[in-house]
């Protein structure tokens, strides 16, 4: 037994010692490549090099003699060394970035790159910026200011000190997106030769749904207007009442003085009150696609879009993201169901199987619910149908609010409760940000007598 595991140990230890040969008679072999030599060093070269190179070429092929020799000798010399002192002083880097917790699609994102050199000589003449067209994930979800795509410069940097440049890109796509790669090149000595290197910072934001178009999106407004209904009805419902006076003590949190009764009996005197429990809406996001839709014309499509993009889930996400917005800005408790099947980035948040259920307080920061939507993917009809009959009860009356690419009848549920319906595709003809001429908007509800239609001019 003791013998078996002894001739185990040795196998394991002589194959790891044949891959780490193999590996090293690789790396040998790709060092020793010309071609690889040949084609670093074209990527390498600059208009001073070139100079150099051309000038060298010219003094060889003129009568040999004094000044054509020591031209000649010092083209080469300075060719050979300057490439040379290039790659020893290549910089080591690290990379850390400043970023916010999550951004809008569409919006300008401000970053401040950090760059930590971790060599022990100093980096001179250093160019550094975000390159996005690195991988086809940047090229695809990333657009960078025109106005500020130019590399940075960085004269200098101290062994182990640092140095920052601030760049704005705009990401395209909803989702937890990566941040691309650094881009540095290094330019010393006197611009002679460039070595190039992509550092990878490893950082990933959180990207919402885009934002709409507020003042020229007239479905929205209708939506918004239902919205505002709802939170006003519940801050109706949520009054306070006067229980009882009390004796002031130290430490007490002053609400309101009872003066009439302070005056009477000389003490400090405190009203008490009490408020009905919070109301919360619970806002199911159906991502279920709408089967009967027709697709949009490429001519009314508000920007470039991927094949893989579903632009009607997009709007649906936009709408949602909006009308959170609106109920948290009311003061209203939210509680926000949606389908996910990611990792997910939130902290603070109940996971149930593919749903994810995030609680949000009144006139408190909607984010987290906002980036629970830049998670959210499609699922199917029947899904969504049984997550419907399920919604949870925060207790109390009940108010729940649908947003959804299908129409209410078309929902399989009879135990569903009495849900705010809306159905984004009822005006879907043009998308974000244009009026259609005489488009439908139709919010329905459980109950008939609260449903509103309209035309929009």
């Amino acid at each position: 037994m003791a013998q078996s595991k002894r001739e185990l140990t040795a196998e394991a230890a002589a194959l790891k010692r044949r891959r780490s040969m193999r590996r090293l008679f690789l790396k040998t072999l790709r060092w020793c490549n010309p071609i690889g030599w040949w084609l670093s060093l074209r990527r390498s070269l600059t208009g001073g090099s070139v100079t150099l190179l051309l000038i060298g070429i010219i003094s060889m092929n003129i009568v040999w003699g004094y000044p054509w020799m020591g031209m000649f000798a010092s083209c080469f010399a300075m060719f050979v060394v300057g490439w040379a002192i290039n790659r020893v002083m290549t910089p080591r880097l690290k990379v850390a970035m400043d970023l916010p917790i999550a951004v809008r699609a569409g919006d300008p994102l401000m970053t401040r790159v950090n760059l930590l050199h971790q060599g022990r000589l100093p980096a001179m003449n250093l160019y550094a910026g975000l390159d996005p067209k690195r991988d086809a994930a940047g090229r695809a979800t990333i657009e960078l200011d025109q106005h500020k795509i130019r590399m940075l410069s960085i004269p200098e940097m101290e062994p182990r000190g640092s140095a920052y440049f601030d760049q704005v890109l705009t990401f395209v796509r909803r989702g937890v997106q990566s941040m691309p790669a650094v881009r540095v090149e290094s330019l010393f000595p006197f611009h002679l030769f460039r070595s190039t290197q992509w550092i990878a910072s490893d950082e990933t934001v959180v990207v919402t749904p885009r934002r709409m178009d507020f003042e020229n999106d007239m479905a929205w407004r209708a939506i918004q207007a239902n919205l505002r209904g709802l939170a006003v009805g519940l801050a109706q419902g949520d009054h306070q009442h006067y229980v009882g006076s009390r004796e002031y003590r130290v430490g007490m949190s002053v609400r309101r003085w009872d003066f009439a009764s302070w005056a009477r009996l000389g003490k400090p005197i405190l009203r008490e009150f009490n408020s009905a429990a919070k109301q919360t809406v619970t806002v199911f996001v159906d991502t279920s696609p709408n089967e009967e839709a027709v697709p949009l014309p490429q001519s009314f499509r508000w920007r470039r879009v991927t094949e893989d993009e579903d632009i009607s889930l997009e709007r649906l996400l936009s709408i949602a993201s909006a009308g959170l917005e609106t109920l948290v800005g009311a003061n209203v408790q939210v509680q926000l169901v949606v389908p996910w099947n990611a990792p997910s980035v939130l902290h603070k948040q109940e996971q149930s199987g593919d749903l994810q259920i995030v609680l949000c307080e009144g006139a408190a920061d909607p984010i987290p619910l906002l980036m629970a939507l830049a998670e959210a993917q499609p699922i199917d009809a029947s899904k969504a149908d049984e997550i419907l009959n399920a919604l949870p009860h925060p207790g109390g009356t009940f108010h729940g609010v649908v947003f959804s690419r299908r129409d209410r009848e078309t929902v399989n549920g009879s135990n569903m409760p009495d849900l705010m319906w809306i159905n984004v595709e009822d005006f879907a003809e043009e998308w974000f940000g244009n009026d259609p001429a005489g488009a439908s908007t139709e919010i329905r509800t459980e109950n008939p007598s609260e449903s509103r239609e309209g035309v929009l001019a």
